[in-house]
């Protein structure tokens, strides 16, 4: 009987490539974290259901989201706010998994947890982090992706998804504007929407 292990999901390529190389050793429960106003977490549930895995949204405690808008407003750029808000939700989850995934890889400035934030992690709460892209730049990711998943890119304005920063994007616009969204994310930016699996029948 494989062991379980709960992967932060975000229904993009790099999540749904880190359940993938995971699935030969675990049971996998997908988890989408929400600020539950914007519904965003619709494109994970129904990437989850493609992929095949059970899924479940939990929506941040009280404060998170104040927080991270305060910390976008104060240093005007996003960094520190997608670093606290993905740590929020590593902490949840590692308080009630042994085994714990996300998809963040070896060039990511934000959102990814420092190594002293993983151990520290690891030994309070007794759980095994797991980070299958850490070894993988973004190039062989986008070839792995490619080859085994159906995904599509789409720009963050248009088509709100479930990672963290179409939420932050979407609340601060609602907040302040877009002028604001302009000022302190990078333009043009997208994600990517995992719609199946390739088949190689």
């Amino acid at each position: 009987m494989k062991a379980k292990a709960t992967v932060l999901f975000s229904g993009g390529k790099d999540s749904a490539l880190t359940a993938i190389l995971l699935e030969p050793f675990f049971d996998l429960e997908l988890v989408t974290f929400s600020y539950g106003h914007d519904g965003t977490e619709m494109a994970a549930q129904e990437a989850a259901k493609a992929l095949g895995h059970l899924h479940r949204t939990i929506y941040f405690q009280e404060g998170v989201l104040d927080t991270s808008l305060q910390m976008l407003l104060d240093t005007g750029y996003p960094k520190d706010a997608l670093n606290y808000v993905h740590k929020c939700a590593v902490e949840t989850l590692a308080q009630e998994s042994e085994f714990l995934a996300d998809g963040t890889k070896r060039e990511d400035r934000a959102p990814v947890m420092s190594n002293s934030d993983i151990r520290s992690l690891e030994d309070r709460l007794a759980v095994h982090y797991i980070r299958p892209l850490a070894g993988y730049g973004s190039k062989t990711i986008n070839l792995l992706a490619s080859r085994y998943l159906k995904f599509e890119m789409r720009p963050s304005e248009e088509h709100p998804a479930s990672d963290f920063e179409v939420g932050l994007r979407l609340a601060l616009k609602e907040q302040k504007g877009s002028d604001v969204i302009n000022d302190i994310f990078p333009a043009h930016h997208q994600h990517s929407i995992v719609i199946g699996r390739k088949s190689f029948e």
